[in-house]
């Protein structure tokens, strides 16, 4: 097994990593507000913590979960385009997207790492009943980039690229 295919395994793990983190960041934004809800209505008992805790989950399950959705092609694509063009033009239209999606998420990755160590090094922290430092929480955004960057890198082999494919999904026909 060669060192590109490792690191495609160790991608690949590290994405279903992010998506089951994401879904526990999911599972904790449901519990605060249904927690929130009754302790506010029911007990007359709000709860400072609920609403930055879906806050900071938000934030961590967009960003987890975004290399796993690019990775499985999930993202929206108005694929008319594809299906007008000629198979040929249809692949360099898709080739021409990828590389297009690799430069847009490479360049939201330097800025929001950039952001991110900035963050840190000034001790910056969010606004809130509990004061909590902003990069553990806008750390999410640069690894979410990344990986999804990475993502679109390994689609920009021409050969095979699939026009018949071209909105990818999970499982849509």
């Amino acid at each position: 097994m060669g060192i590109y295919r490792t690191f495609e395994r160790c991608h690949d793990w590290l994405t279903v990593v992010g998506y089951y983190l994401a879904c526990v960041a999911l599972s904790i934004i449901f519990g605060a507000y249904i927690i929130e809800v009754f302790a506010r209505y029911f007990f007359n008992a709000p709860q400072w913590w609920a609403s930055e805790a879906v806050s900071y989950s938000l934030c961590a399950c967009t960003f987890l979960m975004m290399p796993y959705v690019t990775w499985k092609r999930g993202h929206v694509a108005v694929a008319l385009i594809f299906d007008l063009l000629p198979r040929n033009g249809a692949r360099v239209a898709l080739w021409l997207t990828y590389l297009l999606g690799a430069l847009f998420c490479g360049f939201a990755t330097w800025i929001s790492f950039d952001e991110t160590v900035r963050q840190f090094i000034h001790n910056i922290s969010l606004m809130a009943v509990k004061p909590v430092p902003k990069y553990l929480i806008s750390i999410f955004i640069p690894f979410g980039f990344a990986s999804s960057t990475l993502h679109f890198l390994r689609f920009l082999d021409f050969k095979a690229i699939d026009p018949d494919n071209a909105t990818g999904g999970f499982g849509e026909a």
